[in-house]
């Protein structure tokens, strides 16, 4: 077994909202040094990338979109932004002048029901927003079939009529099912949104950007010690020699294990020149035994 950290040297390894990781150590390198250390035991993921802060600004049922400079971003990077939805990315990018490109979305529903004047419902949707003219796709849904109306919108906990009650979404859809759910159990359905996605006019100057295209200028490493801290040694990639040392800019994302309790491990920003340089290691499940308990003499 490794050497139980000592006092003062573990990080928290408390995950960041939405992170729903047992044991996470993340931050941000905007200069040289090193993380926090912490003792990860079992399989793990790693990631390091860049992320880019530029100004968007949407208009509500519309795909297009600007940007402030458009510098370091392109076609293809995510965007992560109160005004868009959750998997939005940049479809097309022209100087200041963008094309949002929005995710499929996936929702437990229901085909049986009936409601008057419809050719088709899905219902029990546990969201609505964004999903008129969507096509949809599932179990007994004919092609080219779209949502042509939001019959009842998803309502949340707490907000109608009381706390607790939740009124889940019924849409109306373009051609009827061609067979009902089996004991009205929910089936997934996916929706390809459209520009009615967009629910909201507005500017975001703290918009986020990720991808391949947007990088940073520096070097990297992944470490680990076997002695409590004392000594850290840079790790290989595989039995070659190759060691973990990223200098590229462009992002790494993968996984690794680890057999051996309490051996530490950091990352360790040993040059850099521009760009914000964001890093996670984490691990999950029955094998997040992360929790250094120091010796006490």
């Amino acid at each position: 077994m490794g050497i139980p950290s000592p006092l003062g040297v573990s990080a928290s390894g408390l995950p960041a909202k939405g992170d729903v990781a047992n044991a996470v150590l993340s931050g941000t390198f905007s200069g040289v040094g090193p993380s926090a250390p912490f003792a990860f035991i079992g399989p793990m993921n790693f990631s390091i990338y860049a992320s880019l802060v530029d100004t968007l600004t949407t208009t509500a049922g519309s795909l297009s979109a600007t940007v402030a400079t458009g510098t370091g971003i392109a076609a293809g990077d995510a965007i992560n932004s109160t005004l868009v939805p959750l998997g939005t990315t940049l479809g097309a990018l022209s100087g200041t002048t963008a094309t949002l490109a929005l995710a499929p979305i996936t929702l437990m529903g229901s085909t049986q029901g009936f409601y008057p004047g419809a050719p088709g419902v899905i219902n029990g949707l546990y969201q609505t927003n964004g999903l008129l003219g969507a096509t949809v796709t599932g179990p007994n849904i004919s092609a080219n079939t779209t949502v042509t109306k939001i019959i009842q919108p998803y309502i949340g906990d707490g907000t109608f009529p009381v706390r607790g009650f939740k009124q889940l979404g019924i849409v109306q859809i373009s051609n009827a099912p061609t067979a009902i759910n089996n004991n009205n159990l929910p089936v997934p359905f996916v929706f390809t949104p459209t520009a009615n996605g967009i629910l909201a006019s507005g500017t975001d100057s703290a918009a986020v950007f990720t991808g391949s295209n947007v990088t940073y200028v520096g070097s990297v490493q992944l470490e680990r010690s076997f002695d409590g801290g004392s000594t850290w040694i840079v790790c290989n990639v595989g039995g070659s020699g190759q060691m973990a040392i990223y200098s590229a800019g462009t992002p790494i994302s993968t996984s690794f294990g680890e057999p051996e309790r309490e051996v530490l491990y950091r990352f360790n920003c040993t040059a850099y020149t521009s760009g914000e340089i964001n890093y996670r290691i984490s691990t999950t499940g029955g094998a997040a035994q992360s929790l250094a308990i120091p010796l006490l003499a």
